[in-house]
């Protein structure tokens, strides 16, 4: 399949996505928390998706739940990938004792692992949803470094980066505006991937029970199905769609970085137009 259509399709879901997060009071039929039919009432023209335990409209709490996903999942890639860019043109343009202390340090954090890290602060913190963010971008994005790093060493030995240097600009000038966009191929490819994970996390803080829980989010929503025996009762209206939100959102995510980074990587292009040769 053409990578230029399998790319639109994924932005279009996210598209949809956002319109549904951002429109979530004039989608919706009722009130997330609205208790506005019998409980576990299969889906019908009053509640499309029917209700849970509590007699909640589930595809109302559904759309809600998309604002939460991808609040968490967007903060937490704008946080990490800003980090790492800053680490990683700081480390690539400085090079020698300077690249090899950021090195070193990214190699430590990056043998924490990060999910675990998570769980334990937001067990111990109970954090809301934009804090969950900034932790996940925090403590994921440095990993972002590393990738940014090798792109910028190359950048750093370029007769254009050194005629620069020669004209007298100041480093801050040259990163700023020299280095950094020629990077913002792979800073956008990273960031796509990382909303894409810190998603998932997101999603799986939910389901553990950790997340906020003041919050209408799909790992919630899936967390209170499982806990309440949808599977062994058989409810699928309740379990099915946030489950497979977060597959359809995860998959649309994943087609936009491939897309993105087949367009924007020369040398994956190049590739690609040989084997089609």
């Amino acid at each position: 399949m053409d990578r230029a259509i399998v790319f639109r399709a994924g932005l279009a879901i996210l598209m949809l996505a956002f319109l549904a997060a951002l429109f979530a009071p004039f989608i919706t039929p009722y009130a997330p928390d609205e208790f506005s039919g019998p409980p576990l009432a299969r889906p019908s023209a009053d509640h499309l998706l029917g209700t849970n335990d509590l007699g909640q409209d589930i595809f109302s709490r559904l759309i809600y739940g998309t604002q939460a996903t991808l609040i968490i999942g967007f903060l937490g890639a704008f946080i990490g990938v800003g980090i790492g860019t800053a680490v990683g043109i700081v480390a690539g343009y400085y090079g020698g004792r300077t690249d090899e202390v950021i090195s070193r340090f990214i190699d430590v954090l990056m043998t924490i692992p990060t999910f675990p890290l998570l769980l334990v602060f937001s067990a111990l913190l109970s954090p809301g949803i934009y804090v969950i963010g900034l932790m996940m971008g925090v403590i994921g994005g440095i990993h972002s470094g590393r990738v940014i790093r090798s792109q910028v060493l190359s950048l750093a030995e370029t007769n254009y980066i050194l005629g620069c240097r020669a004209l007298g600009l100041s480093d801050l000038s040259i990163m700023l505006r020299h280095i950094l966009p020629n990077a913002l191929p792979l800073i956008i490819v990273k960031f796509v991937f990382f909303a894409q994970s810190f998603m998932l996390m997101g999603v799986g803080l939910g389901f553990l029970g950790i997340g906020d829980a003041t919050v209408i989010d799909w790992g919630q929503m899936i967390n209170r199905a499982y806990s309440s025996g949808a599977f062994a009762l058989g409810l699928w209206w309740w379990i099915g769609p946030p489950g497979l939100a977060v597959t359809v959102l995860s998959i649309a995510l994943a087609m936009i970085g491939f897309g993105l980074e087949e367009q924007l990587n020369p040398r994956i292009r190049h590739r690609n137009l040989e084997v089609a040769v």
